[in-house]
């Protein structure tokens, strides 16, 4: 993480206060300078907020779970949040399935809790390092789809009383692989029912990602899926969500819905407000 100003200052009396000025400047430019082209934004770490007072939950959480996957040799840790009375009923549960759990998953379960949605929460973490800009991008993202189909929601499906109505939940990078995934939906049924892509990274697809949308079409035009757009625009990827949406909207799919909202945020803080109103929506 770099040093901040304030940081810095509280030591000048151990430090020149030329080797503080270059080291200000170097940071400004080791971080591209203040400004983010709206066309190729991706999440990094959200800001440090203050901590969040104490939440009781009335349903139940079971952190730091993991899966190792065969395909990626990555180990994956997972989180998942169980609806209030889960452990007492026979009932079987929608399940959203969300990347990006190292930032996502407190707030996220906690918004479905207030609602006292009776959906499980599935948040997987990216693993380690930067891997998400592998799996969730064109350079991992078909291998990384084979994962989550053939690894981990059998997992789930085996461990927790799941329905056969699955969501997709993705931010940025995690939005991208969501459009990925969306461009191969079988045309018998959807195996997610739901795609929730906030802000997403749509300006890393290419052209034969939309081929295979197109393809998709051509084969049939029923596509009986809810597709949930966020965009952020101060600054985001706004243009490129327009275009995505124009897209779909354009091929006059039977069966599709789309909803979407645009946010005065920047695209670091889209996640919670998009999921606070898309999760009102499921």
């Amino acid at each position: 993480m770099l040093p901040t100003l304030s940081s810095l200052l509280r030591r000048r009396s151990s430090l020149p206060w030329l080797i503080v000025l270059l080291g200000i400047v170097g940071a400004l430019a080791g971080c591209g300078g203040g400004g983010s082209s709206s066309s190729s934004v991706d999440v990094i770490t959200p800001a440090p907020s203050a901590p969040a007072a104490p939440y009781t939950y009335a349903g139940s959480l079971e952190r730091d779970q993991s899966i190792t996957s065969k395909l990626t040799g990555i180990t994956y840790p997972f989180h998942v949040y169980l609806p209030p009375g889960y452990a007492g009923s026979t009932t079987r549960y929608p399940v959203l399935y969300a990347t990006d759990g190292q930032w996502i998953f407190s707030s996220f379960s906690r918004m479905l809790d207030q609602r006292r949605k009776d959906v499980i929460l599935v948040s997987i973490e990216q693993g380690p390092g930067d891997r998400r800009a592998i799996d969730y991008t064109l350079v991992g993202g078909s291998t990384y789809m084979r994962f989550l189909k053939e690894e981990l929601v059998p997992l789930i499906e085996a461990r927790y009383r799941t329905s056969d109505t699955r969501s997709f939940v993705g931010t940025s990078y995690g939005g991208l692989l969501g459009a990925q995934l969306l461009a191969k939906e079988p045309v018998a049924a959807p195996y997610f029912k739901n795609y929730l892509l906030f802000d997403g990274a749509f300006w890393a697809l290419t052209g034969a990602i939309v081929a295979e949308e197109d393809a998709r079409f051509a084969t049939s035009k029923s596509l009986a899926v809810h597709l949930v757009l966020t965009s952020a625009n101060a600054p985001g990827n706004v243009q490129d969500v327009d275009r995505y949406e124009a897209r779909y909207r354009g091929r006059g799919y039977t069966g599709l819905t789309i909803d979407r909202k645009s946010f005065n945020i920047a695209h670091n803080d889209v996640a919670d407000p998009s999921f606070d109103w898309a999760a009102d929506l499921l």
